[in-house]
């Protein structure tokens, strides 16, 4: 709904000054596990996917309270299944 007071108490917070440093992300070795414990199930245990970063906003003149998350997100996913000598 937004501010109900006034547009001065909306914090003057832009994309554009925001500013992350030291960002990096990793992989962690490894194959992609299957699990065939389940007859009906196929469960595919991936490696571990790491990240970090270092951000600064600008001052904010009021008491604000500001929750920073990630958001992992996949635009292309491949499967190959090996069955035995019998191919893919």
């Amino acid at each position: 709904m937004g501010c109900l007071q006034s547009v001065a108490c909306k914090a003057r917070v832009r994309r554009d000054n925001i500013v992350l440093s030291d960002v990096s992300a990793t992989i962690e070795p490894g194959a992609t596990a299957i699990e065939e414990s389940s007859p009906v199930v196929l469960r595919y245990r991936t490696p571990y996917f790491r990240a970090a970063a270092r951000g600064t906003m600008p001052p904010i003149p009021r008491r604000h309270t500001w929750v920073v998350g990630w958001v992992q997100a996949c635009n292309h996913m491949e499967f190959y299944n090996t069955y035995s000598d019998l191919g893919m």
